[in-house]
């Protein structure tokens, strides 16, 4: 008897470690669907715009301010990219839109016609450390790049 509880509680440990993994991998997929449609988003928008600076660095310590944008003040070109890089940052900031990331950091770069986007997120295992931050790679910290040809 008692060799058959122990058997079981072997077994439900077992179970109980693969369904902590399954979460795991499941969090990673889930920020990293998060970071391709927010990637593909600015990216779609920004490509028409003349007034992207060379170089965009967006992290979630750093919040950038919204332009007031009206009818009877209208945004500059620039004015207007800042508009959409501030309301993207919301996005990804608030939960409630394309999902939590953890310290996620976005950069932007701009050069000869074309436009680069690297995002870095950092993965739940080592979250606690907070090894690296920016668009580096470091312990456990995953980075996308893409690109858009103007």
């Amino acid at each position: 008897m008692l060799i058959t509880l122990l058997i079981l509680k072997v077994g439900l440990l077992g179970v109980l470690a693969a369904q902590l993994q399954a979460l795991r991998l499941v969090t990673e997929a889930t920020q990293r669907t998060s970071v391709v449609a927010l990637s593909r988003d600015i990216l779609q928008q920004l490509s028409t715009l003349d007034g992207v600076s060379p170089t965009v660095s967006v992290t979630a310590d750093s919040a950038l301010a919204m332009v007031p944008c009206t009818t009877s003040s209208p945004c500059t070109e620039s004015d207007f990219t800042q508009f959409l890089i501030a309301r993207w940052q919301q996005d990804w900031l608030n939960d409630n839109g394309y999902g939590l990331l953890f310290q996620p950091a976005f950069c932007l770069n701009k050069q000869h016609g074309s436009m680069q986007l690297e995002a870095s997120w950092q993965g739940r295992t080592t979250l606690a450390t907070q090894a690296t931050k920016g668009c580096r790679t470091g312990p456990d910290r995953n980075v996308l790049r893409l690109g858009s040809q103007e």
